[in-house]
């Protein structure tokens, strides 16, 4: 798995940007499967941070990514971008017994889960000329390396994020 990741990581962050970004930090609603809300923030035009906080199984999923920004089809306001990342995330098994049987969870007298992982993320988001939003579609798989190790893919989202600072 390392062998796909690593290269495709190399890639995604060595993207030149064409126009820079036109907004400096956005807050807002992360809808999907794994839904919350979503901040991010420009450390310059083609860099991002971002930190989503997710409910899950119960409990709380808590992720930071690292973004790199550039002009898809040559459209200023729209922007594809592809990144890394870690996540924590902690849960109670007794609160969703249905999760019982998932083989994730074979330790059923243990009541509080707890993963670390590595993330990826690819998206495409366009920004608003006449009001102050974005929205943006995107997938972010992840590894948990540390708890009940796995993958997750079933992270794709739609997020909207209301323009706190523009440039």
């Amino acid at each position: 798995m390392k062998w796909i990741i690593l290269p495709l990581a190399a890639l995604l962050l060595s993207a030149t940007p064409l126009w820079a970004q036109n907004y400096k930090t956005g807050v807002g609603l992360r809808g999907g499967y794994i839904y919350g809300i979503t901040v991010k923030h420009f450390v310059n035009s083609n860099t991002a941070i971002e930190g989503i906080v997710s409910p899950r199984w119960g409990g709380i999923l808590l992720t930071g990514l690292y973004e790199k920004h550039a002009t898809a089809f040559q459209i200023k306001q729209l922007q594809y971008y592809g990144g890394l990342g870690a996540h924590v995330g902690v849960w109670n098994n007794h609160r969703h017994r249905h999760w019982r049987n998932h083989p994730w969870f074979d330790d059923h007298d243990e009541v509080n889960h707890t993963v670390l992982g590595a993330d990826l993320i690819l998206g495409l988001e366009y920004s608003f000329r006449e009001i102050p939003f974005s929205l943006g579609v995107d997938w972010k798989p992840g590894l948990n390396l540390i708890g009940h190790q796995g993958l997750w893919f079933d992270d794709v989202a739609l997020s909207l994020r209301f323009l706190i600072s523009n440039l």
